[in-house]
């Protein structure tokens, strides 16, 4: 059996993830080490997701009898030494941060990762977000996303959201909560996870760790593979979301002005090339230059870390034209999800 960090709890939420949860609990399985808990809470799955981690602990724990423990209960004293304890708890109607918050409640580990289904962890995740943990006070430790892509749909959206490892700056990390470590004591010192947010919660909850003085680390060697959404409806519906929380959040407000300051420049240029000039729409190699920069940027010269979802041969020329439309059809979802945010916040 594997070495066991006794006093790491990770922690879950899951919804209705039938078909991708069984290569989550894999990736956790395969760690090259183990929490000594592990706490996933299911926020009211209307498919088989909770029968299919029964399933899987179940098996876990029929394979290795002395260090795989199912239990309900909080604080299993002398019974949690040396053993994975696994807690499954239903709670309906939670979100994501409700439930994080109540996994985290109920765990017993004095450092906590997280992590997401749909995700798939590298081996030696687990030992690479929690390093440090425990020595520094002040430390939260946040990992670096990869994208897992299939389709060309799912390498053009990750193209145009998924930066590679040479373009994160450690200095501004900010994590996801797909790949997070930190104590039990931060979670607490900031007042949890904000269960007004569903969506943007993790970096609200980021900015609540900084604005407490807390260190956050970017820690590259703790990699998480992040599964692209499968069509167009599902990729509004993420971003209209993203944005609607930052805007509840009260997140990145330059960042938005300057996405409905860009539209209104193209739409300007477009109404004056239409009635003043068919001269002034050349504005828009420059324009459309500037908008694509990164994606080209990562299809054709350096996307670390990423590669696997490069398209090849033709792929790459329908990227060219196909790249522009998808931009577009993001930030659109971005701008209709914080004017929603704007109509439906309070003062």
């Amino acid at each position: 059996m594997k070495n066991i960090l006794d006093d790491t709890s990770f922690i879950s939420t899951v919804y209705n993830e039938e078909d991708s949860i069984r290569e989550f609990l894999e990736s956790l399985k395969s760690q090259t080490v183990l929490p000594g808990e592990i706490i996933i809470v299911d926020g009211g799955s209307g498919d088989r997701t909770f029968s299919r981690m029964e399933d899987f602990f179940s098996q876990w724990a029929r394979e290795y009898k002395s260090s795989i423990y199912m239990s309900p209960d909080k604080g299993d004293g002398d019974k949690s030494r040396g053993k994975v304890i696994v807690k499954l708890i239903k709670s309906p109607g939670a979100g994501i941060s409700r439930g994080r918050n109540i996994a985290i409640d109920q765990s017993s580990g004095s450092s906590i990762s997280v992590s997401d289904a749909g995700c798939i962890l590298d081996p030696g995740w687990l030992e690479a977000i929690s390093r440090g943990i425990k020595k520094d006070p002040s430390r939260i430790n946040g990992g670096m996303n990869y994208s897992i892509c299939g389709s060309m749909l799912q390498k053009l959206t990750a193209l145009s959201i998924m930066p590679g490892l040479n373009e994160t700056d450690p200095e501004s990390f900010m994590p996801s909560s797909r790949n997070i470590s930190f104590r039990k004591t931060h979670w607490e010192d900031v007042g949890g996870y904000p269960e007004d947010l569903d969506f943007g919660e993790d970096m609200r909850f980021d900015f609540n760790l900084k604005e407490k003085g807390y260190n956050l680390v970017f820690s590259p060697a703790a990699a998480v593979y992040w599964k692209m959404r499968e069509n167009l409806s599902k990729i509004f519906r993420q971003f209209f979301r993203y944005a609607k929380g930052d805007c509840l959040g009260r997140m990145y407000p330059l960042r938005h002005f300057i996405r409905f300051f860009s539209g209104a420049l193209f739409l300007a240029v477009l109404i004056c090339g239409i009635f003043i000039s068919p001269w002034i729409f050349l504005a828009f190699i420059i324009l459309g230059a500037a908008y694509c920069y990164k994606p080209y940027y990562r299809l054709f010269i350096r996307w670390e870390g990423n590669e696997g979802c490069r398209p090849k041969g033709m792929g790459k020329l329908a990227a060219l034209i196909l790249l522009p439309l998808l931009l577009i059809y993001i930030d659109t979802a971005k701008v209709f999800g914080y004017l929603y945010g704007l109509i439906t916040r309070r003062n």
